[in-house]
């Protein structure tokens, strides 16, 4: 048992090398406030917010699960947050799901907030994977990818019903934050 699971700690630290020479480097496209139609009829007291919309970078794994392929996708959003949250939910909706498989399918999470670089994602426990250590690894990388494509996010932490986690799918150590590669 002890040598297995030996085995499987080595593939994985071989797998993170790998992946460590594959950083994006792309810098994110600028935020551009949409346009609100003005009315005589609107009160300044109850304007909606100005929404802002980005083209972000949303990763997923090609069909056979091999590697990491990326979308251009667009959001919009009116505070910060909610750029986080529509971003997370992309994950899970490919423009191309005949070529790209979402490793974050039916992902559930309590929150997330952001502090002082820190990307806090609250996820539910009752979250059920099946992927394998390779395919938690890819998932990782492909949330890691998709965030830090933001520059005001420096690492991500992982909570699982507002308590510390180890790992959340059993393979990977989510003791420490996960953070940006520089």
């Amino acid at each position: 048992m002890k040598k297995s699971r030996v085995i499987w700690m080595a593939a994985l630290v071989m797998l993170l090398l790998a992946g460590c020479g594959q950083n994006a480097t792309e810098t994110p496209q600028p935020t551009t406030p949409v346009e609100q139609p003005s009315g005589s009829n609107t009160d300044p007291s109850t304007t909606e917010p100005t929404l802002k919309k980005q083209m972000v970078t949303v990763y997923y794994s090609d069909n056979n699960v091999m590697e990491l392929q990326k979308e251009e996708q667009e959001i919009t959003f009116a505070e910060d947050i909610e750029k986080y949250k529509k971003t997370l939910a992309l994950l899970e909706t490919p423009v191309k799901p005949d070529v790209h498989v979402p490793l974050w399918r039916d992902f559930k999470y309590h929150s997330i907030t952001i502090d002082k670089g820190t990307l806090t994602i609250d996820a539910d426990s009752k979250n059920k994977f099946n992927m394998g250590s390779s395919g938690e690894t890819m998932a990782l990388d492909a949330l890691k990818n998709t965030f830090f494509q933001f520059s005001e996010v420096k690492e991500i932490v992982f909570l699982e019903d507002g308590k510390k986690v180890e790992t959340l799918m059993g393979h990977v150590d989510l003791s420490e934050p996960l953070k940006r590669d520089n």
